[in-house]
């Protein structure tokens, strides 16, 4: 009679030029380690030692599975295994409770597979098995405008720092605002005005001139990338900008944060993904359902944030959302817990949405555009 096959899970720490396997049982031992180079070849050798393993492979945890570990993790989910995203805050956690454990690739990747192991209902690693090229296109645009944006922030906070170390005679003709750009614009109007300043104080209006010319460039850019971000959604067949609350850079972001929706089976796993879903925060119920919860602070903090934007607008001009979140109120919710409330309804929406684009595209697949 054969021996039943033993079962495990296995966790990956990538980096740039390496990943370090580690493999443990069911029972939490740990069976194997190696290191495999980040490379066609590195990656087939991986997959070799995952087949010739003694263990069935129920699960594998990536650690950063849409950043260093985004090769690792379409190779696995292509070679039919089951890939989970571990955050790093996790296996930090783990290592701050053994205050003495070691910092190696062997250890993270002991650790990611220990926190694989230990949780059956972690989010899906990587965004795309097989990304497209209008949602790369698009990625690419997302994080080009964000890039420009943190530029463009940048130029501003410096700028605003050097407007209050000129002379008063100067500041006291600017705008009195706490916006930085009109008081650069009303600078550059009369610059060539003034004279008798010191050295110093003409580097400085040098400097803030130059900053607006960056600003001004930035900002064209800025505007140019919006431009191509409704013909890529059209590519891709998105209609969340359908949902009040939703535009173009919104939706976008949507986009490139979850991937393919179809990689959450539920409502619910893509609620935890993203923080939205409440965590029971009670003592004294027994085996009833929990009265009392509190925020998650784990998940896709930007797309929590996205659905924060979302419900305010909601709530400011849309009458369902207004009624749901008085709703909320009238049933002794704080308005703080009918904020969470209507944000986990908002998870809902979206999710739902993106569904069924998803399954609309997948349908009818839109032509590839015209190339030249």
């Amino acid at each position: 009679m054969e021996l039943e096959a033993r079962h495990g899970v296995g966790g990956i720490d990538p980096h740039k030029h390496s990943a370090t396997l580690a493999v443990v049982d069911r029972q939490g031992r740990l069976v194997d380690v190696a290191s495999f180079p980040v490379t066609p070849a590195g990656i087939d050798e991986l997959l070799e030692s995952l087949t010739d393993t003694e263990l069935v492979i129920d699960r594998i945890g990536v650690e950063g599975s849409a950043a260093l570990g985004q090769p690792l993790a379409a190779a696995l989910s292509a070679a039919g295994y089951d890939v989970r995203e571990v955050q790093p805050n996790r296996t930090a956690e783990r290592r701050r409770r053994r205050r003495r454990r070691a910092k190696t690739d062997i250890e993270d990747a002991e650790a990611i597979a220990r926190e694989t192991l230990a949780d059956p209902h972690l989010p899906p690693a990587g965004k795309h098995a097989a990304p497209e090229a209008a949602w790369e296109e698009l990625t690419a645009v997302h994080d080009w405008r964000d890039s420009l944006i943190l530029q463009r922030v940048r130029h501003l906070t410096e700028a605003e720092a050097v407007l209050v170390s000129l002379p008063l005679g100067i500041q006291s003709q600017l705008p009195s605002t706490s916006r930085v750009l009109p008081q650069l614009e009303m600078l550059a109007t009369f610059a060539d005005e003034w004279d008798g300043l010191s050295t110093a104080d003409q580097v400085r209006l040098d400097r803030l001139l130059a900053a607006l010319g960056d600003i001004r460039l930035l900002t064209s850019r800025i505007k140019a990338l919006d431009k191509r971000i409704p013909s890529l959604l059209e590519r891709l067949g998105c209609t969340l900008t359908e949902i009040c609350g939703v535009g173009p850079v919104t939706a976008m972001d949507l986009l490139v944060e979850v991937g393919d929706p179809c990689r959450f089976t539920t409502e619910a796993q893509f609620a935890r993904w993203c923080g939205s879903a409440p965590i029971a925060l009670s003592s004294g119920e027994g085996h009833g359902p929990a009265r009392r919860h509190r925020l998650d602070v784990g998940g896709n903090r930007n797309v929590n944030s996205i659905l924060h934007i979302v419900h305010v607008t909601q709530v400011r001009c849309h009458e369902p959302a207004r009624t749901y979140v008085a709703r909320k109120i009238t049933e002794n919710k704080t308005k703080r817990e009918a904020r969470r409330a209507h944000k986990r309804q908002l998870a809902n929406v979206i999710i739902r949405h993106m569904w069924k684009d998803e399954a609309r595209r997948r349908a009818f697949p839109s032509p590839l555009p015209a190339t030249s």
